[in-house]
């Protein structure tokens, strides 16, 4: 059976009476207590056993506990030691505890005190201090996640743009900066809209797709630099969210692509959008005409009270139904204005009719 680590305390104390009272209350066997009489005796026995928790008198023959203290967070022999818990035991009146605390004391404990509050005391001050180890790990762990991403982000070579829920830009780095033409305080705090050809126009376009897809990705535009010059860009496009799966924002990676690319595009795009748009306007004509005396003499069957049969009006209900649904898709396809696809099978796509209406 694997034995439990001990809790090693260094009680350094002048006074005898008090290190006995320490020996006593740390004689269990859970604990090795260490006592020293002076601070050059407690440093030495630091270095050696490296303690839990170090309780140190305030007054001491040879210096002084906050002496010992500062020794230990400015000595590089003491480097690996700085993140043990210190006490300070002091005499009501003779310091002030808002300066031990502003020194880095973890805790002052007054004199005179009782076996079983010490211990109480020292367990208390250990938890905390773990405690508090533990929130600078996590918030330290946090940062360097933080400075990690942040240098990726400002190293990539694309252009990268976040914005809040109402368009307006939040953050973008250095390539974006560049691209654009616009230093950072200039953009951030603007509407994105700004740096798009098109404007606001297109940004509401942009915006009616993210909230039925959440992405958009490889869309190709004009985006407008400063100097008033148009730059065509490829970028992809997706919705934030916070923890609890609400938009907060969106997250936009820009490349800038040639002219002739973008006009190559821009034709194949025209010619691709005018036939999604013809064939849409083609099957809702062709659907329609059947659609509607079907839907009619369903409906018609209906209300005609000489047909009791339930098995027979439920199914004319199942054709009003589906009749109503085909109506309504084919009044999605002409009221199409931006084809947008989503994957069917593996390798084959088909139209999102909703993202796309």
């Amino acid at each position: 059976m694997k034995k439990s680590k001990k809790t090693v305390i260094l009680y350094i104390d002048s006074d005898p009476v008090y290190r006995e009272k320490a020996r006593t209350a740390f004689s269990g066997a859970e604990y090795e207590c260490i006592l020293c009489e002076t601070l050059s005796e407690g440093l030495q026995r630091m270095i050696e056993k490296r303690p839990d928790v170090v309780i140190v008198e305030y007054e001491l023959p040879d210096g002084s506990g906050e002496e010992m203290y500062t020794r230990v967070l400015t000595d590089p022999r003491f480097r690996g030691y700085r993140d043990i818990p210190f006490i300070i035991l002091i005499e009501n009146g003779k310091v002030e505890r808002s300066h031990l605390y502003s020194v880095g004391f973890n805790a002052c404990l007054a004199k005179p005190f009782e076996v079983n509050a010490l211990v109480e005391f020292v367990e208390d001050v250990i938890v905390s201090h773990q405690l508090k180890m533990e929130e600078i790990y996590c918030w330290e762990t946090i940062r360097e996640a933080k400075d990690f991403l942040e240098r990726v982000v400002e190293s990539s070579v694309d252009a990268i743009v976040t914005t809040n829920t109402r368009g307006v830009i939040t953050y973008c780095n250095r390539a974006a900066e560049e691209m654009f033409g616009y230093p950072f305080e200039q953009l951030v705090g603007k509407r994105a809209g700004m740096l798009l050809a098109k404007g606001n126009s297109e940004l509401l376009k942009i915006s009616t797709i993210l909230r039925k897809r959440r992405q958009l990705q490889n869309y190709k535009t004009l985006a407008l630099r400063q100097n008033g010059e148009k730059i065509p860009i490829n970028f992809s496009v997706s919705i934030m969210c916070d923890s609890d799966g609400r938009p907060m924002g969106t997250l936009s990676i820009c490349k800038q692509i040639s002219m002739n690319k973008f006009s190559e595009y821009e034709k194949g795009e025209s010619r691709r959008i005018s036939a999604v748009l013809e064939t849409a306007v083609a099957v809702n004509h062709a659907v329609n005409n059947p659609l509607v005396p079907i839907l009619g003499n369903a409906q018609f069957l209906l209300q005609d009270e000489r047909i009791v049969d339930e098995d027979i009006r439920r199914r004319l209900r199942i054709i009003v139904k589906n009749a109503l649904r085909i109506r309504e898709i084919t009044q999605k396809l002409a009221n199409i204005h931006y084809p947008v696809t989503k994957e069917y099978l593996k390798g084959t796509r088909m139209l999102d009719i909703d993202a796309s209406a």
